[in-house]
């Protein structure tokens, strides 16, 4: 049962999709920079539903400025992510779920950090994290502009702050992560900033000639294949 909703986290009302398997395992998608629940190539969406039958409920959402949730792009706010993912995990914590994180690029950056805050969770997923380990250089607009879309610099900047490395350091839970040698948006230097915080329960799988996310269809049938069964591994 997929049910989309409107919901209210954080403050915010954003736009929602509960895959219902009828327990209490849930895995919550975050989506990266400029995307949307679905996440890259609608790969949540297969996770999701491939999730379902095996008992594990999946939850996933447009964060706040973001694609059908309310506010305006150009508003997005890192530390806001962070604490609205966090509002959703204490949601289904209460409610007494096992609760694994999964995300995308920034989605995965903020994964990370609502892992090393958040006591009680079973796992995570983090394709592709940012660590954003180089300090922003202002635009001089107050803004920086991709692809026709405007966010304040403000966004990058608290992702600088927030030390995504340790962050990671401070996460015990385990934890698979990817990284691609061809990423045309993280660069070596943050790539190794992750690597070199990893714990002993963390696993990285790094694949040379993948790029950020733009895989092909047999490359991400891989990554899928090896995301699911680390999750199902680590639910009880």
């Amino acid at each position: 049962m997929e049910i989309i909703n409107e919901q209210q986290f954080n403050h915010h009302k954003l736009n929602t999709v509960f895959h219902d398997a009828g327990g209490k395992k849930v895995v919550v998608f975050c989506h990266g920079f400029r995307g949307t629940s679905i996440g890259p190539s609608r790969h949540f969406v297969d996770i999701a539903r491939q999730l379902e039958p095996l008992g594990i409920s999946s939850f996933r959402f447009d964060q706040y400025c973001s694609g059908n949730s309310e506010g305006n792009w150009f508003a997005s706010s890192f530390i806001d992510w962070v604490q609205t993912t966090e509002s959703i995990v204490h949601h289904f914590l209460g409610q007494e779920y096992q609760v694994a994180l999964f995300g995308q690029s920034m989605g995965a950056a903020t994964v990370i950090c609502v892992g090393s805050d958040v006591p009680g969770l079973t796992s995570f997923v983090a394709w592709v994290p940012d660590a954003s380990i180089d300090p922003y250089q202002p635009s001089g607009t107050g803004f920086a502009e991709e692809d026709g879309q405007r966010v304040q610099d403000s966004f990058w900047t608290e992702a600088h702050a927030m030390n995504i490395p340790e962050k990671l350091k401070r996460c015990t839970m385990p934890a698979y992560i990817i990284q691609c040698g061809q990423d045309e948006y993280v660069n070596s230097k943050n790539r190794k900033a992750i690597c070199d915080n990893t714990q002993h329960n963390h696993t990285i799988d790094y694949f040379e000639n993948y790029k950020h996310s733009k895989w092909t269809y047999d490359e991400a049938q891989e990554v899928i294949e090896r995301s699911i069964t680390f999750l199902i591994k680590n639910f009880q």
